[in-house]
């Protein structure tokens, strides 16, 4: 099947088209952020335009600064994540929950809505103004990730299964984990395949008899390292939603505590040694970080889906840049990113107001940030 998703901009993706200013004068250096509004802002706005605003007097106005020192150890932050954005796709699905991109330059995404509804999983090219659909699927798929064959491993919602879609199409399944149920899936550099398990029955609260793991297999799926306790016995994780991992091999954990999705990221060591928790900034509020990916040299950029915005840490847990995408980018229901093989990041996300289908982004990271 051949179709097309089309795009939003109908310029080039290399040439910028979105930058980063203050919400109201487009010009100046953003200092202050409106936690009521949303809106972040430079300091003569602030005076002028927003304090102005019969409906602002009570709002809570933050200095950027004033973040930037609310995260501990952290020195030099920068308060711009994206400089730029490229290009945006529509596609053809109401939102899109993941997003991965393979060497050879193509996309695989999926649509997973319980009770099931239009749920798929699309592999397609970008090009200048659309996205051209290769291959679509209707599966109920819930993660997915590639290994070094460029084969792609599937896991579908309440399946205990990894399957792989080979380049041809054919499905076959490669593991099993019944009787524990099985959440999320990735493959790190060294084609080995991470998982997370958690027992059978609710997933909330967890209970001091619940199982919650991360798994760590060969290619041939033999199980080498399990993490599920730290060194004094407490349990690494609650509800292992989504997998990634660095160069070095150490593991990033987006572990949610209720069905809320509301969170953290756990970064652990193959030993099970915790180098960070983030728990987000205790300014914005509710953190819920719906998803992850790793820049070359070793720093996480987290989807805050609460707040619309970008938190980039670095591999010592500390805030390196701060961004709230749908006021300064128009980017809303950030639900999945990976970076494409150029180095732009792409950015999975769900519908906006008044429109049928989710987009697909393309931006460029601040330089210092990749």
């Amino acid at each position: 099947m051949q179709s097309m998703a089309t795009s939003t901009k109908s310029s080039s993706i290399r040439k910028a088209q979105v930058t980063v200013s203050c919400f109201f004068c487009k010009g100046q250096e953003i200092k202050w952020t409106c936690v009521d509004c949303n809106v972040r802002m430079c300091n003569s706005c602030k005076i002028t335009v927003h304090q102005g605003l019969q409906c602002s007097q009570d709002h809570d106005v933050i200095s950027i600064q004033d973040i930037i020192q609310s995260s501990p150890s952290s020195q030099e932050v920068m308060s711009v994540v994206i400089a730029s954005v490229f290009n945006s796709y529509t596609t053809t699905l109401p939102a899109v929950h993941t997003l991965l991109c393979s060497d050879d330059g193509l996309i695989y995404y999926t649509f997973c809505h319980i009770p099931s509804k239009g749920n798929q999983f699309v592999k397609g090219k970008l090009f200048k103004s659309s996205i051209k659909i290769l291959q679509t699927l209707k599966r109920n798929v819930f993660d997915i990730a590639i290994n070094k064959d460029g084969e792609i491993l599937m896991k579908e919602f309440d399946v205990s299964t990894i399957q792989i879609i080979s380049h041809v199409g054919e499905v076959k399944t490669v593991l099993d984990t019944t009787p524990m149920i099985l959440l999320a899936i990735h493959v790190n550099k060294d084609n080995e395949v991470i998982v997370s398990l958690r027992e059978q029955g609710p997933p909330f609260p967890v209970q001091d008899f619940s199982v919650r793991q991360v798994i760590i297999f060969n290619s041939d799926y033999q199980r080498k390292f399990t993490l599920e306790f730290d060194k004094k016995g407490n349990k690494l994780f609650s509800y292992a939603l989504h997998i990634r991992t660095d160069s070095k091999n150490v593991v990033y954990v987006v572990d949610c505590f209720d069905r809320q999705k509301n969170g953290r990221i756990v970064a652990v060591d193959r030993n099970g040694c915790i180098k960070f928790i983030y728990d987000g900034q205790n300014r914005l509020g509710t953190f819920k970080p719906y998803a992850i990916t790793v820049t070359q040299s070793d720093n996480i950029v987290v989807a805050d889906y609460s707040n619309d915005a970008l938190h980039v840490i670095n591999s010592n847990g500390h805030l390196l840049g701060l961004q709230f995408i749908c006021i300064d980018l128009g980017i809303t229901e950030p639900y999945s990113l990976c970076f494409d093989t150029e180095g732009y990041l792409l950015i999975g996300c769900g519908k906006a107001k008044h429109e049928n289908y989710g987009k697909i982004h393309v931006a460029k990271i601040t330089d210092s940030l990749m």
